[in-house]
């Protein structure tokens, strides 16, 4: 089933999954640096395929024939925050155009 993608603020979401970093838990894969360029390519996919499942969008993310299992790991995990993180924020603004 495809999933909404709402308008991302890039900035704004910087600073939520750095403070999510230090505050809530390390982001998988590296630390925030390295989670922060994975972040921005799932975001990326989602507003250019907007229509893609998550399988395939997930797949857009884990690419290449060198992948350990470990870093596969890291990145689905990346990816399920993110996809969590966007579901929230598309309720917020469903939400928001319903009263207004």
């Amino acid at each position: 089933m495809p999933f909404a993608a709402p308008t991302v603020d890039l900035e704004a979401e910087y600073q939520f999954w750095q403070v999510y970093d230090r505050v809530v838990r390390p982001l998988p894969g590296g630390g925030f640096r390295l989670a922060w360029l994975v972040l921005q390519k799932v975001y990326r996919d989602r507003m250019r395929f907007p229509d893609d499942t998550h399988p395939t969008a997930l797949s857009r993310v884990l690419f290449g024939t060198n992948m350990t299992a470990e870093r596969a790991a890291e990145l689905e995990a990346l990816y399920g925050l993110v996809s969590r993180r966007l579901a929230a924020v598309a309720l917020r603004d469903r939400a928001a155009r319903n009263t207004a």
